[in-house]
């Protein structure tokens, strides 16, 4: 899918003339996915992941999360498989750092999200 293309701050990317560019990449499409709060898009508060209900809590369920996570990411067309993943969560802060690696056709990706409640 064709997209806007975001830097590493998640901002949109301008090129030196100040036009937008568009990609078709997984990488921007999982972290997108992966940084997206659950119901924080008016048009669908369905999507998204329940960050604030289920992570950054007392006492989180890092499997069941791990999972949720691995199904959002398989979720994205060109992505194969999940090849690993290590979630880490500062319930007192309440963040989270989320490490994975995922194969498409092309490549592996080791991409790493961040989340501050």
């Amino acid at each position: 899918m064709k997209d806007i293309l975001l830097d590493a701050d998640g901002d949109i990317r301008l090129t030196e003339e100040g036009d937008i560019l568009l990609v078709t990449s997984p990488v921007q499409e999982v972290l997108i996915k992966l940084r997206w709060y659950f119901a924080e898009w008016v048009f669908d508060p369905d999507k998204g992941i329940p960050w604030f209900e289920s992570v950054l809590v007392k006492n989180p369920d890092v499997e069941g999360i791990k999972k949720r996570l691995i199904r959002e990411i398989l979720d994205v067309d060109d992505v194969l498989e999940v090849t690993g993943m290590d979630i880490s969560v500062n319930t007192e802060s309440r963040n989270a750092c989320v490490i994975f690696q995922f194969r498409t056709d092309k490549e592996t990706y080791d991409e790493e999200v961040i989340l501050h409640g």
